[in-house]
């Protein structure tokens, strides 16, 4: 596929983000499934070229403020101005109106080409890469490091890390499968179970993935799980389970023993959660649609609760940077209110001496260390217990790319240490999910 058939391609993709809701990861999916004629080396030529977009998106975002439609062939054309540094004449062939390439630049698009300024002056946002609004917030939550360093190493693309399935094998045996297969592996720093891949491209159909080996997760993610500490005979309740991943190693830390109920609003997630708990050999897990009456009925059922809340997702910009394009203040401000009704929520199925598990994948203190302590305001019966892990130790799990080379997390477990009597629910925790 030549360069200009590539080009359309993403064009049209961002279209379709920039009249959607849906993340531009799941838009790509689908648009590759409906066009199977698209290679697979093509598929990545596409994939990373239309993730430099979102990786420089407040600099063509500057030089677009007066666009008002098109947006996805206005931000490639400035893309390949500015940092592709192409030249007119070469943007001009890739935009030639034949067969799977752009239509032919209009003379006002062959003037607005002409008018940028790569060496333009820019604001900080638009150095760094960050919606403008969100200046203050970011500099609250780095205030006392390397703010810069910080916000830009969110700009970075992200490692691929590995967390092996010890229900299957082992860190040793999974390590020499790869090597073995020509990849270049390295212990992760914190996770217990993690690899790193310094070497080699590795996806969802590779041999470790498929027979449920390993899983592809970030070491943040793991380390969420980890704070959870969940044992063998243990009752888990994982709120807001989503695709499964840090039931999956909650599992395999309870060796399959005990009980998790993996919890979201969309039955389908759970679907899809399921089959992935099958190949990994995981059994102890029952998947539940969030309703009022099961809460209800299971009222301080739980040794742990972990409550993954849904957040902002800054965390995960290195790997996901289209998620900064659309984003706003609103989002925000509607995410607060919903995580603190979730954590309401949640907290009712801690029994006495249980543990509660907040985790987000945002560093914003707005949905970290001020939602705790807003909880803890109103529920004096929790009080924060300190974590330890391999190589790391703090009241909170706080991390970033720049000084943890992970994705950016938080965690905060919560223990209840007071006697609350909860009406008796209608089931007792021995009930079936």
């Amino acid at each position: 596929m030549q360069l200009s058939a590539r080009v359309q391609v993403s064009i049209e993709m961002m279209d379709i983000f920039f009249s959607s809701h849906a993340p531009f990861d799941l838009i790509m999916a689908k648009f590759f499934r409906n066009n199977r004629w698209i290679g697979s080396k093509d598929r990545r030529e596409i994939a990373e070229f239309s993730y430099s977009i979102f990786r420089n998106f407040e600099k063509l975002r500057f030089f677009a403020a007066n666009i008002t439609s098109n947006f996805g062939r206005f931000y490639v054309l400035i893309f390949l101005k500015i940092e592709y540094k192409l030249s007119e004449g070469k943007i001009i062939e890739i935009f030639s109106g034949k067969p799977h390439a752009p239509p032919e630049l209009i003379d006002f698009e062959k003037r607005f080409i002409n008018s940028l300024d790569e060496k333009s002056e820019f604001p900080e946002h638009v150095l760094f890469n960050y919606p403008e609004w969100m200046a203050p917030l970011l500099k609250r939550s780095f205030a006392s490091g390397d703010c810069a360093s910080e916000i830009q190493a969110f700009n970075a693309r992200a490692p691929v890390d590995l967390r092996v399935n010890t229900l299957k094998s082992s860190k040793d045996e999974v390590r020499k499968m790869l090597e073995d297969s020509g990849f270049q592996m390295a212990d992760c720093e914190y996770s217990s179970n993690g690899l790193r891949l310094l070497k080699g491209r590795i996806g969802r159909n590779h041999d470790v993935i498929v027979n449920g080996l390993a899983e592809i997760q970030d070491e943040g993610s793991q380390l969420v799980a980890e704070v959870c500490a969940a044992l063998p005979g243990n009752t888990v309740v994982d709120f807001c389970a989503g695709a499964g991943g840090k039931t999956l190693a909650i599992a395999a830390a309870m060796k399959n023993k005990g009980r998790i109920f993996a919890l979201d609003k969309y039955e389908k997630r759970l679907e899809n959660a399921a089959i992935r708990f099958r190949r990994a050999n995981v059994n102890n897990v029952f998947c539940q649609q969030i309703s009022g009456k099961w809460i209800k009925r299971h009222l301080e059922c739980a040794d742990i609760v972990l409550v993954d809340v849904p957040c902002s997702g800054i965390g995960t910009w290195r790997r996901n940077p289209d998620m900064r394009a659309k984003f706003t203040s609103e989002d925000l401000h509607e995410l607060l209110i919903l995580q603190e009704e979730i954590l309401e929520s949640a907290h009712r199925l801690v029994r006495k001496d249980g543990r509660l598990v907040y985790a987000t994948c945002s560093i914003l203190k707005e949905e970290n260390e001020d939602q705790i302590a807003k909880f803890l305001n109103n529920h004096p019966e929790f009080e924060i217990q300190k974590i330890q892990l391999q190589n790391y130790c703090g009241n909170y799990l706080k991390l970033t790319p720049y000084k943890h080379k992970t994705d950016g997390f938080f965690a905060v477990s919560l223990i209840k240490n007071s006697n609350v009597d909860y009406a008796q629910s209608e089931f007792s925790c021995e009930s079936k999910a």
